[in-house]
């Protein structure tokens, strides 16, 4: 039967590579997982999923809760009077100078992403409950105590190993190890191309 790596095989492996049982670092793998897969998907790009949401906004509401794991924005539309309206993106420190006045209310036309990671900032604030539709991209699943698996532990185990043993040199301020994975983690990321991570990727997001 084949490996295949799993959050606690990912656990116990971290904890055998670097040989320690100590609590406080026993303690931090979770953290040390987290930030691996931080690092994979922000290193192999391809790795978030598009997606869709629709509602309508809150009048005399100025912000807009974002979905759990959302990543970036790829394009944010209301409808208005039957049309729908391309909301043009800023950063807060316009929308603030565009708007500093949040309880004055009116028709949407720009947000900011830059608001908090939680929430989209709106300006105009929006004077109905406007139809909204936004695509954006999301961050995978990631594994932990309750997800055994994902996309990178079932197709690109090594690199997300190697990943989380360079997260552990970090926090352990190891310079020779740091070194070290960082050469291992860049190898195992070279020896795969952007092709097939794509190939692989869209396989594995239409089961």
């Amino acid at each position: 039967m084949a490996f295949v790596l799993t959050y606690d095989t990912l656990f116990n492996s971290i904890k055998d590579y670097l040989v320690r049982d100590d609590r406080p670092f026993l303690d931090n793998i979770p953290l040390f997982v987290m930030l691996g897969q931080r690092r994979c998907s922000r290193d192999l790009k391809i790795l978030s999923l598009k997606m869709a949401i629709s509602g309508n906004l809150t009048p005399g509401s100025s912000v807009l809760a974002k979905p759990t794991r959302w990543l970036n924005d790829s394009l944010v539309n209301i409808l208005v009077d039957g049309e729908r309206v391309l909301l043009e993106q800023r950063s807060y420190g316009w929308c603030r100078k565009y708007s500093p006045d949040s309880s004055v209310t009116g028709t949407p036309k720009y947000y900011a992403s830059d608001y908090n990671y939680n929430y989209w900032f709106l300006v105009s604030t929006p004077d109905i409950a406007y139809p909204y539709e936004i695509l954006y991209y999301e961050t995978p699943q990631f594994i932990d105590e309750t997800t055994s698996t994902n996309f990178l532990t079932e197709t690109v185990p090594e690199i997300l190993l190697y990943a989380c043993l360079l997260e552990t040199a970090t926090y352990l301020k190891d310079d020779d190890r740091i070194q070290a994975w960082t050469n291992y983690y860049d190898k195992a990321r070279q020896s795969i191309t952007e092709e097939d991570l794509r190939r692989i990727y869209d396989s594995y997001s239409k089961r």
